[in-house]
Formats: structure tokens, sequence, C-alpha cells
């Protein structure tokens, strides 16, 4: 026997003890202890596109890191991205294990490295999908694409979703295949947070963004529930899921993500929930990405371009 197809035979084995200990156990810390015997993987490094306030979402973050860190027995490294094209880097350069990704990050990923999404966040409002939103001020006399032109644009990073895609696509239906030659100037704001505030603030007069953000301004700020409006949205994407590298060792993918699916189970797990701001984790395949894979095969070089700018 060839050692590849040992090595696979191995892996494939103590996966399916593993799978049946789990099914069997009531403590995953005993599942996690005999994996470390099994494997030298000592740390996982997680990455994090720039959604928000890069110190909120570290405070955040951290609830559910020491969480899966106390269960698995691990260090998790966490590193929160400049922009969203760079966590695709750190996949292709082989610098990270896990990641939660935007949408169309995780699809940019998927197709240049075949990450493997497992899981995703639901949310305190039951939602585990988010839309794009395209808004304005109120008192900016803006309210047709047509009203748009010579006009501010600011948008997110060309990596997102929210934040480009579907701005793309919303404008090229409306007869402007090229953004440049239409708004007078084009910003990147980097995270969805300062791309709301740029349009709430006077910087830009278009925004787009995620509406998750948008409604939390909208929650928190009765004067930006005043001032804007949306004007555009789009369907419906999973929100930001777990991914992981596909070649990770497979008993680590599935405690990982078996401890994030059983989080809400146990007063810990609900206490890291809870300050990370999500009920629970349900499981998530690249099937539940299709609304977005269908939005960019309307233009098939849309996600060549951007990998090949992005790298």
């Amino acid at each position: 026997m060839s050692t590849i197809k040992h090595f696979t035979v191995v892996n494939l084995f103590i996966l399916f003890v593993f799978t049946v200990q789990l099914l069997i156990l009531p403590d995953l810390e005993c599942f996690a202890e005999e994996i470390q015997s099994q494997n030298d993987t000592q740390e996982i490094r997680l990455v994090i596109v720039p959604e928000k306030n890069i110190f909120e979402q570290r405070r955040r973050y951290k609830y559910l890191t020491d969480y899966l860190s106390s269960k698995m027995n691990m260090k998790i490294s966490v590193e929160i991205m400049a922009n969203y094209g760079d966590i695709s880097n750190a996949f292709v350069d082989g610098t990270a294990d896990a990641g939660f990704f935007g949408s169309f990050s995780y699809i940019l990923t998927h197709a240049g490295t075949g990450v493997e999404p497992i899981t995703r966040p639901v949310w305190t409002d039951n939602s585990s999908t988010y839309r794009g939103f395209i808004f304005a001020r109120k008192d900016s006399n803006i309210s047709t694409v047509k009203d748009m032109k010579n006009k501010r644009l600011v948008l997110v990073d060309r990596a997102t979703t929210a934040g480009y895609i579907f701005p793309l696509f919303y404008f090229k239906y409306y007869g402007i295949p090229n953004i440049e030659d239409y708004f007078s100037t084009i910003s990147f704001a980097r995270s969805h947070d300062a791309a709301i505030w740029a349009v709430y603030s006077g910087e830009a007069d278009i925004g787009g963004a995620k509406n998750t953000i948008y409604n939390r301004f909208v929650e928190e700020n009765p004067d930006f529930r005043e001032q804007m409006m949306v004007l555009a949205e789009s369907p419906e994407v999973p929100s930001n899921g777990l991914a992981v590298r596909k070649d990770l060792n497979p008993a680590i993918k599935l405690l990982l993500k078996t401890l994030l699916l059983t989080m809400y189970e146990n007063p810990e797990g609900r206490e890291a929930l809870e300050n990370f701001g999500a009920k629970k984790f349900i499981e998530t395949s690249d099937d539940d990405y299709i609304p977005l894979y269908n939005m960019t095969q309307r233009n098939p070089f849309l996600i060549l371009s951007i990998l090949l700018a992005l790298h």
C-alpha cells in the first residue's frame, strides 16, 4: 500500500471511530483530548472579514473563540483582515485554517482554494441571512437611479455581496454597465458601518452595505432613522459563515462543527452565544449560496477578474 493510500485509510478510520464516539460520549472534552492524542495540530488560525468596528469585532469573537478553545484544548488565534479580499489570500497562502466569510468572499475563496462551509450563526432576531441595501439621505433629493448621476458613491469592498456585487448588478439592470462613468466619485470604505456612516455624515451621496449593519444604526440612532432611506435591496444570502480549509484534519473539522451546533444546549455555550450576539449556529453548505451563484453567473468573468485583482 502506498504512503498516500495508507494515510487516507488511517485518517478515515480515525474519523469513523471519532464519529461513533461523538454519538455516545456525553462529554465533548474527552473527544477533544483523543483528537489531540492522534494529531499534531496545537493551534487553529481563524481569520475574520472586517464587517464592522474592529474593536467591537474582537470583543464579540473573543467570547466565541474562548469557548471553543476551552472545549477543544487548542489555541485559537484570531486575525481580523484589513479588507475582504485578504481572507482569500490567507487561504491561498496557507496561513489560515478557518474563517468567518462574507457570502461573496466565501465564493471567491471556494473557487480559489476549495474551502468548505460548515456553520453560520442565527442572530437574536432569528435571521441567518442578510440583504444588500442601497441607501441615501432623505434630504438628498435622490429617489431613482437617474437622480444618482454624477453623485458620490461609497461601497465597502470588491469582495463583498452587499457592498459591491449587488450594487454592480443593480446599476447594470438599470442600464449602467460602467459605474465609473456614471458617478462623480466611487470610494471603498472597507467596512459596512464605515460606508453607512459616510452617507449619513454627508461624505457620500449613495451607499451600498449590509442590511443587518444598517438596521443596527436605525435601532441605535433615532436621528439616523429620521434622516436615512433605503432605495433598493437584494435577495437574501447566507450571513457570515464559518468555512475551513479543505485539508483540515477531518476529526478537528467534525469537533469544531459539533461544538458550534450544540453550543445552545449548555449554560456556558448559551452565555458565549449571548455575548457574541447570536442564538445558535446552524449547519451550512455550498448549496446555501445558490442565490449568489445565480447572480454572479450573469457575468461569468466576474469572479475570475476579482480573483486576479486580489492576487
